[in-house]
């Protein structure tokens, strides 16, 4: 059912929607036709929000779960926050804990050496790797982890802290955050990782509600998933340094949850259950397809890029579903379809994050 009230684009990106994963159906024909990557696509589930979480990894190509990680309890259900699984080379950082967060090795494809970040009991929602380590956002501050260490080496409090915290991520010298009330704002950052500065907001983004963002180079893609001025309408800013250097129009509805990789951006727009896929350059995005994929389902959540592949959490006829893509590296922004898995067994997940298959 595809609906375009506010009130349900709104759900669809900041209320609590239970999902996930354990049994799969794939579409074979798209499959053999996709010429996509083998890999992993991981969502963390739960029993409920509060109970203990697991990360689990489905094969994109047939379903079958490669490997299930137990974590800690969730603090979050899905729609409010963005990026609580995050990688960068040979790490996994998985936030959305109730007690600071879990920073893992891959190894052969696989999640091990499970190191526990400390929080000083704040739980976390979204998080961010760097060369020189890990950044925690938590619903009051932003901290950061140098690499080894299991205590924060500096932190600083949230712009607003109301309890909106969205997504950390990092771009151009700075860590940004999306608060879901409205505020992007920048941290600066030190040579060796530290948080150097306050909280800035960022000028000349729309006012609105914002989940999702990514960083792309020096670049922020931030989009508006529904603008104060009209709800039922989004935009899609992009941030460098301070401020807005581009504002890309979009007929599409609540543009929520955002990923990049290879110079190319996606942006889940659950209110029109598709996805937005563009070039982006070194001051811009050079293409935008609003429908670079129509979705079939109730709503789309997270979204992660890795090579070819796209991956997507989403919901069809009240029960959960993994979504695999494949994408042009050159030449085009459509997606194209590779698998669909029915999710079953866990009652709330969050977060989508690809994984090379396992060796």
């Amino acid at each position: 059912m595809r609906t375009h009230t506010f009130s349900h684009t709104l759900q669809s990106c900041v209320t609590a929607i239970g999902l996930l994963a354990v049994t799969s159906s794939s579409r074979a024909s798209a499959q053999n036709q996709s010429g996509a990557e083998r890999g992993q696509l991981c969502t963390l589930g739960a029993s409920g929000v509060g109970q203990p979480g697991s990360v689990i990894c489905k094969d994109v190509m047939t379903g079958a779960t490669t490997q299930t990680v137990a974590v800690g309890a969730t603090v979050a259900a899905p729609g409010g926050i963005a990026g609580n699984l995050a990688r960068l080379g040979k790490r996994v950082l998985v936030t959305n804990q109730s007690q600071g967060a879990v920073l893992f090795e891959i190894v052969g494809g696989q999640l091990m050496s499970p190191m526990m970040l400390q929080t000083g009991g704040e739980g976390s929602l979204s998080g961010a790797l760097s060369d020189r380590g890990a950044y925690v956002l938590t619903g009051a501050h932003l901290l950061f982890f140098p690499r080894g260490e299991v205590t924060a080496a500096s932190s600083q409090s949230l712009l607003v802290a109301d309890g909106s915290a969205a997504q950390v991520t990092l771009a151009g010298g700075h860590a940004y955050v999306s608060e879901k009330s409205g505020s992007l704002e920048a941290f600066s950052l030190g040579k060796d990782g530290n948080i150097r500065g306050g909280a800035t907001p960022v000028a000349g983004v729309p006012a609105g509600v914002i989940v999702g963002i990514t960083g792309v180079g020096d670049l922020v893609v931030a989009p508006i998933a529904h603008l104060a001025s009209n709800p039922n309408q989004s935009t899609v800013p992009v941030v460098r340094g301070l401020g807005v250097v581009q504002i890309v129009p979009t007929k599409e509805v609540a543009a929520c949850w955002a990923a990049n990789d290879g110079g190319e951006a996606c942006v889940t727009n659950p209110g029109s259950m598709t996805v937005s896929c563009g070039q982006v350059g070194t001051n811009a995005f050079t293409s935008y397809t609003s429908a670079a994929a129509t979705l079939s389902g109730d709503t789309v959540f997270d979204i992660d890029m890795l090579d070819t592949l796209v991956g997507i959490l989403g919901k069809s006829n009240g029960a959960p579903v993994l979504l695999s893509y494949s994408r042009a590296k050159v030449g085009g922004d459509f997606l194209s379809p590779v698998g669909t898995f029915q999710l079953g067994g866990v009652a709330t997940a969050t977060g989508a994050m690809l994984l090379p298959a396992i060796q």
